[in-house]
């Protein structure tokens, strides 16, 4: 089985699970992650996505040795811009090495969390002769153009910590917080308003888009803005503060499933 899934308490774990190969993205797990993502996001009972590994690593990235041809940039491309463009919030829960493609997967995702005992980066492609391309769509618009190049070059092994300093991770922590840290995440994730989370990831993919315009942000923007304040999710989450309870966004779906 190259997916594990498990959902419970509208938080879906998607766990890849192939230790012999080091979870890598062969063209199965591919497929199986595509398929998981489309489940997902279809499942009204989900409204949080954590991906994570079995074993000692994350995801050591697209596996090439599996593949009976030369990867395609469209084919190839496409698990990531699956990831990065899920409209539901994303976590990654880094629980060990990450390198290239894995790299690129955690950085597709909202929020990441890594295990700072034994989780790990690394770009070795540059060492093979290959270069990471596809991720750098990715990677190099958060990390930046400095680092990137440094550690695109280098292949050196990036800690946890750096990557922290570089505010590219949420957090880093001990093994033995590592659930705990992903849940009290998903905990805050839950109780914000799902339109509105959906929203804001379109929001902040236009906004910080470099070749966006000003007029597509500005455009964007004012959209955002006047459909925010004519939304039932915003009058039932403001009727909420002012009676001062917490909403049930679990309930409000129910009733309101197809407005959304």
């Amino acid at each position: 089985m190259s997916i594990q899934v498990q959902t419970k308490d509208g938080v879906c774990t998607l766990t890849l699970d192939n230790e012999k190969r080091a979870n890598a993205l062969s063209p199965s797990m591919v497929r199986a992650l595509m398929d998981a993502l489309d489940a997902a996001e279809a499942d009204d009972a989900v409204r949080v996505l954590v991906l994570t590994g079995k074993g000692k690593f994350f995801c050591a990235g697209m596996d090439l040795a599996s593949a009976q041809s030369a990867p395609e940039f469209g084919p190839s491309r496409a698990v990531f811009e699956r990831v990065a463009s899920f409209p539901k919030p994303t976590i990654a829960r880094i629980n060990g090495g990450a390198l290239g493609g894995g790299v690129g997967v955690a950085f597709c995702t909202d929020i990441r969390i890594a295990d700072s005992n034994a989780a790990y980066f690394q770009f070795a492609e540059v060492s093979r002769g290959l270069v990471p391309a596809i991720i750098s769509l990715y990677i190099v618009p958060q990390l930046g153009p400095s680092l990137s190049r440094q550690f695109f070059l280098t292949g050196e092994k990036i800690s946890t910590q750096q990557l922290l300093q570089a505010g590219c991770l949420a957090a880093a922590v001990p093994t033995a917080a590592l659930d705990d840290t992903v849940a009290a995440y998903s905990k805050m994730l839950l109780a914000g308003g799902p339109g509105a989370q959906k929203t804001i990831k379109r929001l902040v993919s236009v906004v910080g888009n470099s070749n966006a315009t000003e007029q597509e942000k500005n455009q964007t923007v004012k959209a955002v803005f006047e459909g925010m304040l004519q939304s039932e999710e915003a009058a039932y989450g403001m009727q909420a503060f002012l009676s001062k309870r917490a909403p049930n966004w679990a309930e409000f779906l129910k009733e309101n499933k197809s407005k959304l």
